[in-house]
This record gives C-alpha cells, structure tokens and sequence, in this order.
C-alpha cells in the first residue's frame, strides 16, 4: 500500500557527502551517520522478500508511515495491517551477540571483535509506537488490536537475554521466523475480523495523513550555502566541476563529456533547498554559469514548473523528484547518470 523509500536523511546526506570538502570539521560525523542509517535501512529491506510471501490478500503492507497524535509525529518503519491486528515491526540490522538485560532496560551488542556497545531496548521503542497508533487508532473510532515486534535482520546474530525477561521471547523474532510469528498472531487473535470495506477505509485514512519528513540538513549540522562545493560535479571524478562549453558539460580533470550532467546537480539544489523553489539567480549560481542567459535556457529545457514572472519566477521541483533523487542515492558512486534510467520526459 506504501512502498519502502530510501529515507530523506540519508539522500541528504549523500548530497552533502559529495560536496563538502574531504577535510571539513563535520564531514566525519556525517559519514557516521550515514554508515548506521544505510545498515538501518538494508536490514529494513531485508523484510521485503519474507513480506512478499504473505497473502495480498489478506496483509495490506506500509513502509515509512508518519503520522501525528497532535503536537508530535511518530513513524513507522513497517506496519502490516490484517482484518484481526496491526502488526508494527522495528527492524535491527546489527551483528554479533544481542543481550537483552532486563535491570537496566537496555540492549547490549558484542562484536565479533569483542568490543561492546550499549543501545536503548528496542521493546520500548515499538512499544511507544503501539500506544500511539492506538491512540491515533481510538481517536478515530477504529478498534483493532495493535501489536508489535522487533525483528533482527541477520540471521547469524546471537540472541540472549536474562532468565526473567520473558518479554524477549514474544517479542523478538529473527527475520526468518517472522511469517510463523504472524500466523499465530493471526490464529490467536479474538477480535471480531474487520470487513474489506473497514479496511480499505482504514488504508485511505493511513496514506492521507502520512506526512513526509523534512528535514533541514544544512541547518542541523550548522553548515553555510557558501561552505558547500558549487557546480556540476563530474559522475567519475565525482567532486571535480565541470565547465559548460559549447553546449556540452566538459570535466576539467578527466575531460569526460556529458550533454546532461547538470540534470543531477539540479536535484542536489532541491535537496538542500527543501524543496522550495528556486529563483534563476539561485540555479547560475549554483551550478557555476556565467550566463543568465544559459541559465535560463537550461530551466526552460528541464520544464520545470514555476510561479510568478520575470525576476520574481520561482522554478519548483518535478512531480515525480523523490523518485528521481532516489535513483540519485541509488547510484551515488555510479558512473551512470541516474537520469538515463528514466526517460527524459519523466524529468520533465
């Protein structure tokens, strides 16, 4: 019903990664970042192939809902909902032995090198997600049990936990167990079964109030438009800018040509822009013209759509830009535009 997205925070980050300079003081700190929150999101895709064998059916699946109670948003990595239960997996893509130590509520990770790391108990982290879908459930006047469940990704993971934490071990599966997990929620359920109708009900009511997150990557880590590599970076050199000479994108360190190479620098603008729109000033500039009118004929080729006129027009991002910011991410360390996987109207 929603498909997994690669999340905003690690697209921005990958923006960011290819136009800081390799010495800058937070560069460091943002490749941490992105390390746990691409093995995050791996371990969450991981779900995908387990998921595809439940009845279509019978399971209406969604990926990265966010909803709100009110004053916060709360989200969701993966909810199964069925005519007898909502179903809301935390995914943990983590290696070595997991100890789960009831004392201190808290989950502690050895490696395979012996080295230890302790992380919040994950059991509360779904937990808090249960009690505000329920909430948000109630406010609604939908009554339909809510459960929950951790599942580890790797399946070569040790688990272990204190002998009164009885918890563990109904809420805590390994990825590979997971459809036996669902079929006895499914088999022990009381609940008078929901009809399609109140299901499909419940699925519009999901996806109309999701909101996508936003998030203001130059402001968190306190960095400045004028700390950030400008221009057309060079898909092989990668932070090496490229001139535009004679119609044609040149890179000044491999000499590779590309007629399009600043179709990605436009959706990098976006990125760190929010998604607001942008004026023709802010494009030459960031993509280093020395011509507004080169500027302007590439907006005018791109089709962007736009507001106002003259020098207040604004050129706002594609319907379809996620999707195409996505393949960006995807591709990050490709030598192939992105761009070249959707046919240019798609852009347009």
């Amino acid at each position: 019903m929603k498909h997994r997205t690669i999340p905003i925070r690690i697209q921005k980050n990958e923006v960011l990664l290819r136009r800081l300079p390799k010495n800058h003081k937070v560069r460091a700190e943002i490749e941490e970042d992105q390390a746990k929150r691409w093995a995050g999101y791996r371990g969450e895709a991981a779900l995908d192939f387990h998921l595809s064998k439940l009845p279509a059916d019978e399971y209406m699946i969604f990926h990265g809902l966010r909803l709100t109670n009110g004053q916060y948003f709360f989200q969701i990595d993966t909810l199964i909902l069925s005519s007898k239960f909502a179903l809301i997996l935390e995914v943990k893509n983590i290696s070595g032995k997991l100890y789960f130590e009831s004392q201190f509520n808290q989950m502690i990770q050895t490696t395979h090198n012996g080295e230890q790391k302790g992380y919040s108990n994950p059991i509360e982290q779904a937990s808090q997600q249960a009690r505000e879908l329920e909430k948000w459930l109630m406010k609604r006047s939908i009554r339909l049990r809510v459960e929950f469940c951790v599942v580890i990704s790797r399946p070569s993971t040790i688990l272990q936990s204190s002998s009164d934490n009885s918890l563990i071990h109904q809420k805590i599966t390994h990825v590979q167990y997971l459809l036996n997990k669902i079929e006895k929620l499914d088999m022990t359920s009381k609940q008078t079964p929901l009809t399609n109708k109140e299901l499909k009900k419940i699925s519009k009511t999901f996806l109309k109030e999701h909101t996508p997150e936003k998030f203001d990557i130059l402001n968190f880590y306190k960095i400045s438009q004028d700390e950030v590599i400008k221009g057309v970076l060079c898909p092989v050199c990668i932070s090496v800018s490229m001139k535009r000479i004679d119609g044609v994108w040149v890179c000044q360190g491999c000499t590779l040509k590309s007629s399009d190479a600043h179709l990605k620098a436009v959706t990098d603008l976006f990125l760190l822009n929010n998604d607001q729109p942008i004026s023709n000033k802010e494009f030459r500039d960031f993509l280093q013209l020395n011509s507004s009118h080169i500027s302007r004929r590439l907006l005018k080729s791109l089709n962007l759509p736009h507001t106002g006129t003259n020098k207040g027009r604004r050129y706002h991002p594609p319907p379809n830009f996620h999707l195409i910011s996505e393949l960006n991410t995807i591709t990050a360390k490709s030598t192939q535009y992105p761009f070249k996987t959707l046919p240019r109207q798609d852009f347009q």
